[in-house]
Order: structure tokens, then sequence, then C-alpha cells
């Protein structure tokens, strides 16, 4: 059995380790508190950013680029930034919510919530009040990065939302 002193230093010993693993806690509680308030987001502290988009062996990265174009009342259509219809949401969610929203991979039809909000955005952006529809093309390309060109382009996939 440990004698008195022995034990009070263990005693102490956690204490201190106990500390800082409680300082180093509530360091990230507020890192992450903060890492949601603030914009842009403070990488890399908590959230790492991937490594997906990296150039392979030739020298190239697949992407895919996005445009859309709203249609008008008068049989006309305009190009507009997708970025911009994006703008008020964080930089890491805006484009996983175009995505899920008007990409390919979008579930369906939109809410009238979700419309309503999207027609809202769209006018904005646009400046236009006679916006009928908003079509998104999604392309995939291969980009060269050591000339930063697009090498090779697939088929546009258009997603179209009725305003």
């Amino acid at each position: 059995m440990p004698s008195r002193s022995e034990r009070r230093r263990l005693f102490t010993r956690r204490r201190v380790h106990l500390w800082i693993v409680g300082a180093f806690v509530c360091f990230l509680a507020v890192q992450g508190f903060l890492s949601f308030r603030i914009s842009p987001e403070p990488y890399p502290v908590i959230r790492m950013p991937g490594f997906q988009s990296a150039a392979g062996r030739d020298g190239t990265v697949k992407t895919t680029l996005v445009h859309a174009e709203v249609d008008l009342a008068d049989g006309s259509n305009e190009s507009i930034d997708p970025s911009a219809l994006m703008e008020p949401l964080r930089f890491s969610t805006a484009l996983p919510t175009l995505n899920f929203v008007l990409g390919s991979e979008g579930e369906g039809e939109l809410s009238e919530e979700a419309t309503e909000w999207l027609k809202d955005r769209v006018r904005t952006v646009s400046g236009r009040d006679d916006v009928t529809s908003l079509r998104v093309c999604w392309e995939p390309v291969t980009i060269d990065i050591s000339t930063a060109q697009v090498a090779d382009r697939g088929a546009c996939e258009w997603k179209t939302v009725r305003l």
C-alpha cells in the first residue's frame, strides 16, 4: 500500500491531469461554438478540409462545374451565378445544399417554403420579377492543373425548378 505522501502526490498529479483535460475540452467547446458563429470558418483548428480534390498522377483533377440560367416570362433566359443564390448560407454548407436541392442527387420536389426561398433569392440576384423557372447545369469536367484549363467536358445534367 502506498504511503500517505505517495497517495497525496498521485492525487495531486491526477488533479493536474484533470485540469489539463478539462481546460482542453473547454477550449474545444469554445472554439467549436465560435466555428459555427464566425464566417469564414476558422480552418484548420477542429475541422480539417478534405483532400479528395487533390490532383491525380496524370496532373488532372475531376470536378463538377455548376452553371445556372433563369427562364423569364417572355420566353428568354439569362445566366445567373449559382454561388450568389447560396450566398446567405455558410461557405461549408452552400455547395452541399445546392447539390442536394438542385443537383442530380436531389430527391423529388422542393417544399413550398424552399421554393419560395429560392424564388426570392433568384429575384434578388437576377433583379427580375418575371422569373418562371431556374435551370441548373452540373457539368463534369477534368482540369489539367499544369495549364489550369479544362481538358475534358462531360454532358450537362440539368435540373429545373418551376418558380
